[in-house]
């Protein structure tokens, strides 16, 4: 080409690129350059960190490298910024710094190298969920939340080869990481259509397939968090997000795991298979979170303590009331209730757990059952457990089903997937799960429990899902008799209504009865209107303050609850251990002896050997609150004493009310109902329990002796009941 001159002009076929254009790939390349600089320099007393841990992770097969932004935010303050607000961007060139400087260290080509993960955690304090507004959209967050669901691992293309059907042209898409569409070119971009060919040359619309064997695939999972139960404000449902992970992250979290995160708060690209909130509103979208990295929320309570707090726990250890400092502490708006709150304080501190050498582990977790009248207290035990442990969940047994407990799975109309969905045991792991109205819960619903509340592990196997959750937590339950209050006239076995396969995996059974008292209900009275004036009252009835020397604040309270759960791990001595063994022997023997000389029968409670461990549990509890590391004689003394008042007392509950203690009187009344109901019912057949007491009680005139004669030829196994005990059939 020339001018009208002549001379010839020199031009090439360039794209121009705006400034703003320019400035962003300037800016890339000069934190690429701050990047390798970070991972080549960084170092702690003499040791270079990444470095160090880029080879090791190389030599364990694993292509990642975990950074701390707290170590950028220290070495460089400008890629600190940049990484905050532009983490989606540095993303692929942190990856290729990693990869030039492995190449470095081995000398060796960077296209011979392995693609790395970078993984970003950070050490500041976590938000909250509830807490991302609009504004932090495309920067990097760091949350501290709970997984509630998972999802199956989907195969996700980074790198697309697409063919053109016609002349075979081949071009390259790179999609980087996160859900993002994939858009191809409705026309071919070959060399024919840019030379201009003629039009029976051209190539049709939609020219272009994907050639899957010439991609380059990664590995995504989805996940569901949900914040947690100590941070949802009253009243408030809580805040649930989708996260997305990828490569060496998948099949890494679990439902019921915490975890705090660290990634890129940002909202799906347009054209995105994302889920919409509105389909008809396509500007609504919701947000979700790419995760960069995860850690396991376990926080070193010693390194968040002062030394003057780590001293004043040493002290109140050492304090030979500590037993009733911390019992005190334990819901001092109720009144009595010495020993279920001792119970409920060891369930807190909780035993030890172990791992046998054949790998068998056994639980350090104390459950806790609490039966008895209405107006007892024990819901708002439940409650101020619910406060005080760090894990909590708290459900109602009516409410609440075998998949709520335990874990579900859920079919996804929308992505034809099967979601894994943890429950109320697995969302409490590591803490404990209060389960009040426990009586109300279906029978086959209470079955689901068992595995959770002795192996603490929770086994699916559902739509072609088998799969294992963790259900480390202690369970608080409380439960009414059958007939809604404690009866005296009838035993124990017929006013609990729960199997002895799973009363059997409660350490604790306590007994609650409202007893009726001139001076216990005065006493009771004016705790009550101490409290709705204003001041507390304590056993004896004087006046106290509520923050005094005997009791510790909440917080204190589960900041001591921790310390000795970091801290300390107690382990049995030969002499204790021999201690235990001689008692559970003789409790064992006390078990199998009959409540009364005529009924000869066993108690529905059974000691066996859990009821061993559980006395190992509480003996560790005890040792745990006052940070030691032995358990001496005399913390299984106390255990069992504490034992002897709560199962022990629920075994033998009831002997008194059933012919040890009848005058003579009535001993020959019962004697000769006994001799009615004998003649009235032939072997074999059947009446109604009611219309025979109703019979007896008309003839006799003593309803009482009636249902004392019916209980003892049941025990005697001449009368059974069927029929949800509505019925009556005489065997022999």
């Amino acid at each position: 080409m020339t001018t009208f001159d002549g001379e010839k002009i020199y031009y090439t076929n360039q794209k121009f690129t705006t400034d703003e254009e320019f400035n962003h790939e300037s800016t890339i390349t000069d934190a690429g350059k701050r990047i390798l600089k970070f991972l080549k320099e960084f170092h702690f007393q003499d040791k270079f960190i990444y470095r160090d841990q880029l080879k090791e992770n190389v030599a364990n097969n694993e292509y990642i490298l975990r950074v701390e932004i707290n170590d950028i935010e220290n070495s460089d303050k400008e890629l600190y910024s940049f990484i905050l607000d532009r983490p989606q961007d540095i993303q692929e060139t942190f990856e290729d710094k990693i990869k030039e400087l492995y190449s470095q260290e081995k000398m060796i080509n960077k296209s011979d190298c392995p693609d790395f993960q970078l993984q970003l955690i950070s050490q500041q304090n976590p938000d909250l969920l509830r807490n991302l507004t609009a504004q932090q959209i495309g920067k990097l967050v760091t949350i501290k939340c709970i997984i509630s669901a998972s999802k199956s691992i989907k195969v996700k293309a980074k790198k697309l080869l697409i063919r053109c059907r016609e002349c075979q042209d081949e071009q390259h898409i790179n999609l980087g990481y996160g859900p993002k569409p994939v858009n191809l070119p409705r026309y071919c971009l070959g060399k024919a259509q840019q030379k201009g060919a003629q039009t029976d040359a051209q190539c049709p619309t939609d020219p272009y397939v994907i050639i899957p064997e010439e991609c380059q695939f990664i590995d995504q999972q989805t996940l569901r968090i949900q914040e947690l139960s100590e941070a949802i404000p009253t009243g408030e449902v809580p805040r649930n997000f989708m996260v997305y992970c990828d490569r060496y992250l998948v099949n890494k979290l679990i439902p019921g795991q915490r975890v705090i995160i660290t990634g890129v708060y940002q909202v799906p690209p347009k054209g995105s298979a994302t889920i919409k909130s509105n389909a008809m509103d396509a500007e609504l979208l919701l947000p979700y979170i790419h995760v960069f990295g995860v850690q396991t929320n376990k926080v070193n309570i010693k390194q968040g303590l002062s030394e003057a707090q780590r001293q004043e726990f040493k002290s109140l250890s050492r304090n030979k009331d500590v037993y009733k400092i911390i019992t005190n502490s334990i819901a001092p708006a109720i009144y009595g209730h010495e020993d279920i709150k001792l119970a409920i304080a060891c369930l807190l501190f909780g035993g030890t757990s172990k791992t046998l050498p054949d790998s068998m582990k056994l639980r350090g977790d104390i459950n806790v059952l609490l039966i008895g009248d209405p107006s007892t207290a024990k819901s708002q035990l439940l409650k101020f457990v619910e406060r005080a442990a760090d894990i909590s969940v708290y459900t109602s047994g009516k409410g609440s089903s075998a998949a709520g407990l335990t874990a579900t799975i859920t079919y996804q109309h929308n992505t034809s997937q099967f979601t894994l969905e943890a429950g109320a045991l697995v969302l409490a792991s590591g803490g404990v799960c209060c389960i009040d109205e426990f009586d109300k819960m279906r029978s086959e619903d209470r079955v689901a429990m068992h595995e959770a509340m002795e192996q603490q592990t929770i086994s699916i196997a559902k739509a072609g899902i088998t799969t294992r959750l963790n259900a480390k937590c202690s369970i608080l339950a409380a439960a009414n008799p059958i007939f809604g209050r404690y009866q005296e006239n009838k035993s124990i076995q017929e006013q609990i209504e729960l199997q002895t396969t799973i009363l059997s995996r409660f350490d604790n059974i306590f007994i609650i009865r409202d007893v009726r008292s001139i001076e216990n209900d005065q006493r009771l009275a004016n705790h009550i209107i101490s409290l709705h004036t204003g001041q507390f009252a304590d056993q004896e009835g004087m006046q106290i303050e509520q923050d005094g020397n005997n009791t510790l604040d909440l917080m204190k309270l589960k900041q001591y609850i921790k310390y000795a759960k970091s801290t300390v791990k107690p382990l049995l001595t030969e002499q204790a251990a021999q201690m235990i063994q001689n008692l559970y022997v003789d409790d064992r023997q006390k078990s199998q002896q009959p409540h009364h000389s005529k009924s000869g029968g066993k108690s529905h409670i059974p000691i066996t050997v859990r009821q061993l461990e559980a006395i190992i549990r509480i003996s560790e509890s005890l040792a745990k609150m006052q940070l030691l590391e032995h358990v001496k004689e005399d913390h299984v003394k106390e255990a069992h004493r504490l034992f002897q008042t709560s199962t022990m007392m629920a075994v033998s509950l009831g002997s008194k009310e059933f012919g040890l203690d009848l005058s003579n009187d009535l001993k020959q009344l019962v004697g000769k109902i006994e001799e009615s109901i004998l003649r009235r019912i032939s072997i074999g057949s059947k009446i109604p329990a009611n219309r025979l007491i109703q019979e007896l009680s008309d003839r006799f005139n003593n309803q009482r002796a009636v249902e004392f004669a019916i209980h003892n030829l049941i025990q005697t196994e001449q009368l059974q009941q069927v029929e949800m005990k509505r019925m009556l059939i005489r065997k022999k």
